[in-house]
């Protein structure tokens, strides 16, 4: 299996918590980006990889594009390594009224999954955002989905929003799931280095939710969800029974894929490179049939079981240890302190996370490292 994914860096604002490569205006430079991306998929090496099992538009806010600009990335991704039959083909879409009205098109086009930036279902807290739509929008945008023929729709929430009052958060969950998405994705708001909300914070002008906020913000989540028949299949990532997300799956269980588009990144025959994240320096190396890649690099050894351990004890199917690396958590006084506080459990030889563990499962991971990597003991 292989996966595609596109980064369509276009946004209609540059909301201020975001640390992410997008680009605000710049239509002009819409049918050139376009353009270099299918010359960038044209010049990728498909050898052994075999046609694209998912497809993955992301950014930014892919739904700005034209349908006709979209399907020319598809069309081309198609005449480079094919797309397999039944494949999961996903668009990010804001759910503003001018990009709902395209829905029906992109659905015809072949996507089949959409994922909606709600982030709030308040309008309080999406003015705090910065987003441009409000929740009306919002509810507007999943029914036309819904008419356009989308049977797989992914919402994606914010909580622990500086100064919301527990209620907003409460009341937005309790509202998607009215709604009754296949998928919902729910992030903890952190603050990131060179953003407006890191701007603010450093004047004093912002103050992030305490950690017991943000703690209880996430365990109601798991709570709340898990009863109305949503799965945690990832830490931040709950779907109905069959609707993962399996282009992101991939990401967690290394699988590999292609990444075209400024800053996109990919990982093919064990090696990881990312593009350049200057839209010019993009355009203009592509252009000139230049690889527009900013570095590489090959995990081997520790390094690439270290991030295996990271990435997929952050699922619900954890991580399967060999005899060797049982054995070294078994012996120490911190697995079992672990173990006794209910964070993970260690079912034959595979390390899972529970609930509470999942809270804390950065932390875990790299503690899980330390005690089974090469230097333990």
């Amino acid at each position: 299996m292989t996966g595609l994914y596109v980064h369509i860096p276009f946004c209609p604002q540059h909301c201020p918590y975001c640390a992410f490569a997008v680009l605000t205006g710049h239509r002009h430079l819409y049918e050139r980006y376009v353009k270099a991306v299918c010359r960038e998929l044209h010049g990728c090496d498909m050898m052994g990889l075999g046609p694209f099992h998912t497809v993955y538009f992301g950014g930014g806010t892919p739904s700005m594009l034209a349908p006709q600009q979209l399907e020319q990335i598809l069309n081309t991704a198609t005449r480079v390594g094919g797309i397999a039959a039944g494949a999961e083909v996903t668009l990010e879409a804001n759910p503003t009224t001018i990009e709902a009205a395209k829905f029906a098109d992109i659905r015809r086009l072949g996507f089949n999954r959409l994922s909606l930036g709600a982030q709030s279902f308040n309008d309080e807290d999406l003015k705090l955002l910065g987003r441009f739509h409000n929740a009306a929008e919002c509810d507007d945008a999943y029914r036309r989905a819904r008419c356009a023929g989308f049977d797989n729709i992914s919402i994606d929430l914010m909580f622990s929003v500086p100064g919301a009052p527990e209620a907003h958060w409460t009341r937005t969950i309790e509202h998607v799931l009215n709604l009754g998405p296949e998928h919902i994705s729910t992030y903890s708001l952190t603050i990131e280095e060179g953003t407006r909300f890191a701007q603010r914070y450093e004047k004093g002008d912002l103050s992030p939710v305490s950690e017991a906020e943000d703690e209880w913000g996430y365990a109601w989540t798991m709570e709340r969800l898990e009863r109305a028949g949503y799965v945690q299949y990832e830490v931040s990532n709950f779907a109905r029974l069959g609707y993962r997300s399996r282009h992101n799956w991939g990401y967690w269980t290394g699988v590999p894929y292609v990444g075209v588009g400024m800053s996109a990144h990919s990982y093919v025959h064990g090696r990881r490179q990312w593009n350049v994240s200057e839209v010019e320096t993009y355009l203009s190396l592509v252009e000139s049939d230049r690889r527009p890649w900013a570095g590489h690099e090959a995990l081997e050894g520790w390094e690439k079981r270290q991030e295996e351990l990271w990435l997929r004890l952050r699922t619900c199917d954890g991580v399967e240890l060999n005899t060797r690396e049982c054995q070294a958590l078994e012996r120490t006084e911190k697995f079992d302190a672990m173990q006794r506080r209910g964070w993970l459990r260690l079912d034959r030889q595979r390390l899972i996370l529970t609930r509470q563990g999942r809270m804390l499962a950065d932390a875990i991971g790299l503690e899980i490292a330390a005690l089974i990597g090469p230097r333990a003991g």
